[in-house]
């Protein structure tokens, strides 16, 4: 992830990603799709509970919001198990 780009305003970081794989690389390390999405639960309680905002950007529009109420995105319908 080379271009991988950050601000920060106020509580609120945006992170900003070439394509959406560079960006699906932020849960690599937890492989298949229900250990994704819970890994990205627990990481949206605990911006939550300490005030923070992510934002995730591929070519500056939004593909995920974590840390304000339930994540939500198009990258977390991908990281969701199928059922």
């Amino acid at each position: 992830m080379p271009n991988t780009r950050a601000e920060a305003h106020d509580n609120r970081i945006v992170l900003q990603f070439d394509s959406l794989e560079d960006a699906l690389r932020l849960f690599s390390p937890w492989r298949g799709a229900a250990p994704r999405f819970q890994a990205a639960a627990q990481i949206n309680k605990a911006l939550e509970t300490v005030g923070l905002a992510v934002v995730v950007e591929v070519k500056g529009r939004a593909v995920a919001e974590l840390g304000q109420g339930e994540p939500r995105g198009a990258l977390f319908s991908l990281l969701q198990p199928a059922v």
